[in-house]
């Protein structure tokens, strides 16, 4: 029962995202994440993620005989990708906070003033 609490949770986060545009921080979606993670690796177990991987790398090593073009492609994209994504972060972390508390500032202040309603003078 508590893993079913874990899974509504981590849902109930993504569909803030994607209906309410709540942003989450990196360090909230790595967490989750490794809750998601972790509710796979108990439904699945070992030897079935094992299993899933096995077959991923031999399919990995077929495409890679047919198409060796776009997997070295492919392989060289992740890479920037990756590189990208790291540099950015690590280059972006000031303003992060600031973005977050004036978000956090307008939703209180959207539910403290709603009372009221705008121009009433309350």
């Amino acid at each position: 029962m508590t893993l079913c609490g874990v899974l509504k949770d981590i849902l109930l986060v993504v569909a803030s995202m994607m209906i309410f545009r709540d942003p989450v921080s990196p360090l909230q979606f790595f967490g989750y994440s490794i809750a998601l993670g972790g509710l796979v690796y108990y439904k699945l177990g070992a030897d079935k993620i094992k299993e899933h991987m096995g077959s991923a790398q031999r399919g990995w090593a077929d495409y890679g005989v047919r198409h060796p073009a776009a997997r070295k492609l492919i392989v060289i994209g992740l890479v920037l990708f990756t590189i990208i994504l790291l540099l950015g972060g690590a280059g972006s972390s000031g303003a992060l906070p600031s973005q977050y508390t004036d978000y956090a500032g307008n939703k209180l202040a959207g539910i403290v003033g709603g009372a009221a309603g705008p121009g009433t003078g309350h």
